[in-house]
């Protein structure tokens, strides 16, 4: 088990990525604090982490308030003792062009995608630090890495993310703690489910530009959760990796020979 007899706590697992991390990491032996601010998906995470044999808490906390996320590191430390595993998942945004996002938007965008990353990771190393020891993974994403359309909130935060990343990485490299991120391209996750339900045309064309010709699936960024948060990593911080089944690989540009993915 490569998380064995670990402290994780995972933020926005009541569902989609966090939901797979957080039962990824109970079977590879990990205590899991399910945090989410729904209620019944948290709960039945939890149910279906304990009938697996597995070993989880849920807490409902909104992340975009300081006071939930002092809140939620305290439960963690005091149900568990310790924590060795925070994984920063949680996430909001508002949608619209640049000059159309209203402050509100942007403002809770920042608050519970942003902030949220920075200070649970700040109450987190206060945990860590005296153990000399730990291991923190955020969900950034390939929009932190390049623009979209209609996204720009997104988009700031999630670059605001990878950077965060690397510089928590390297300050704490000498204390025994790792800070790497996770970048998705589209995840058939809940939000993009229902989308598809209601759009199937936008949903169909994000299909089409991923090279792989699919939505990435929960599990599947789990699993590259579990590596940066195993000791398997133990020589990576500071680093983000991409799981987008090609799409940021790709230039953008139609085939000028007319040939595309498909042969």
């Amino acid at each position: 088990m490569r998380l064995k007899d670990k402290i994780a706590l995972i933020t926005g697992s009541g569902s989609g990525i966090g939901e797979a991390t957080a039962k990824t990491f109970a079977r590879e032996g990990a205590a899991v604090v399910v945090v989410d601010m729904n209620e019944d998906g948290g709960n039945r995470v939890v149910s279906e982490i304990r009938k697996a044999g597995g070993t989880a808490e849920f807490l409902g906390a909104d992340v975009g308030s300081t006071a939930e996320i002092e809140r939620m590191i305290k439960f963690a430390r005091d149900r568990f003792g310790r924590l060795d595993v925070l994984h920063n998942n949680a996430v909001f945004t508002t949608v619209g062009r640049i000059g159309e996002i209203t402050l509100e938007g942007w403002q809770k965008t920042l608050d519970v995608g942003l902030t949220a990353y920075w200070y649970a990771t700040k109450c987190a190393l206060e945990v860590m630090l005296p153990k000399g020891k730990g291991a923190i993974v955020n969900t950034a994403s390939v929009s932190g890495l390049a623009g979209d359309y209609t996204l720009g909130a997104y988009n700031a935060v999630k670059a605001g993310v990878v950077n965060i990343t690397r510089v928590t990485g390297i300050e704490y490299a000498r204390k025994g703690i790792r800070c790497n991120a996770v970048c998705p391209g589209p995840i058939g996750t809940p939000p993009l489910l229902r989308l598809e339900d209601a759009r199937p045309d936008i949903v169909g064309r994000i299909r089409e530009a991923i090279p792989m010709g699919r939505l990435g699936e929960p599990q599947e960024i789990a699993n590259v959760v579990l590596f940066l948060a195993s000791d398997e990593a133990s020589f990576v911080t500071g680093a983000f990796f991409v799981a987008d089944g090609g799409l940021w690989a790709h230039s953008g540009m139609p085939s000028l020979s007319g040939q595309g993915p498909e042969w």
